[in-house]
């Protein structure tokens, strides 16, 4: 069954009956009592920010023991979210926008991360070998490029950037496959192009093939907030307090990280195969805590013109008032 499938499947059953929530509010009151949080993530540099938080204790300060779970798209993670078994999960802004277009109600808790704003130096790049001909987002006409998932932030970012350098998306050819299947067939010549995803940009220039584009300049000039943490809103209504606290370890959690490189590197190997060298040179994206209304309505924008939604999403629908 594919994820969509599987999301309204489970949206049938337990959007309107409504989800039960975890602990009470009166057990995150005490701040002795320490409350296990399910959270769901996926294997890129953003949320090791959150990694490093658990380290250093931030989450269990304020009363919350963390437990991660691993899986390969936001998106797929939507459906552990909906039905409970996570509390919170990370996602693409993107994923979001669908879920919600799609009439799930989904909110976002707190941001996720931020691009840099650097040409040649952001979390997510498009990658092509030094023999291939390719030299920018145009030339990937014809070609068959890689992305984690099909229809979403990597397919976006990679259309967005092949119309502002003058070509025509629909001439591209997009497969789907995991960050690290695509740098090995990237490297056996299986695929012309890859939009990669940090660490595996970094994986990929280590491996001799170098970003020919950034796409995220294309969108906006300024750094952009590009993915966040997010719960539905029936976990909401029924534990506020719980969420009130994840947020306020999150937020302390990208406050660290941002002044902690160093210590966001370290936690690469928990959740990746990449080595220490790689870590050591790998572009970290911007940590800040804020949900920026220009962010969400930036990505919406694109995401409608590119047929990735079928309406503009709205700021307060979609971001927890608590998180703003």
């Amino acid at each position: 069954m594919s994820v969509t499938s599987r999301v309204r499947t489970v949206a049938l059953g337990l959007v309107m009956a409504g989800i039960a929530g975890f602990g009470s509010a009166s057990a995150v009151d005490t701040p002795n009592t320490v409350v296990t949080v399910q959270a769901g993530f996926i294997p890129v540099t953003d949320v090791a920010a959150l990694y490093l938080g658990e380290e250093v204790g931030i989450f269990k300060k304020h009363g919350i023991d963390l437990k991660v779970n691993m899986g390969t798209t936001g998106a797929a993670l939507v459906p552990s979210v909906m039905s409970g078994e996570y509390h919170f999960a990370f996602s693409s802004l993107v994923s979001l926008l669908q879920a919600r277009d799609k009439g799930l109600p989904v909110k976002i808790i707190a941001a996720g991360s931020s691009s840099t704003a650097t040409s040649g130096a952001d979390v997510t790049m498009i990658h092509a070998g030094p023999n291939s001909g390719i030299k920018s987002a145009k030339d990937l006409e014809g070609k068959t490029v890689s992305v984690n998932a099909l229809n979403g932030l990597l397919q976006l970012l990679g259309k967005i950037a092949v119309k502002a350098d003058g070509g025509d998306p629909g001439k591209v050819r997009f497969i789907e496959l995991g960050f690290a299947d695509a740098l090995a067939a990237l490297q056996s010549g299986k695929i012309d192009v890859m939009v990669g995803a940090e660490p595996f940009g970094t994986a990929a220039i280590a491996a001799g093939f170098p970003a020919i584009n950034s796409p995220y300049i294309a969108m906006s000039k300024k750094s952009m907030l590009t993915s966040a943490y997010f719960t539905f809103e029936n976990q909401l209504k029924s534990n506020p307090e719980l969420f009130k606290n994840i947020r306020a370890a999150i937020n302390e959690s990208l406050d660290y990280a941002q002044k902690n490189p160093d210590g966001v590197r370290k936690q690469l190997p928990k959740f990746t195969k990449l080595g220490p060298e790689v870590a050591a040179k790998l572009i970290l994206p911007t940590y800040l805590t804020a949900v920026p209304k220009e962010s969400i309505e930036l990505f919406s924008t694109y995401a409608k013109e590119f047929g990735m939604i079928n309406k503009p999403t709205v700021y307060d629908d979609i971001v927890w008032s608590e998180a703003k």
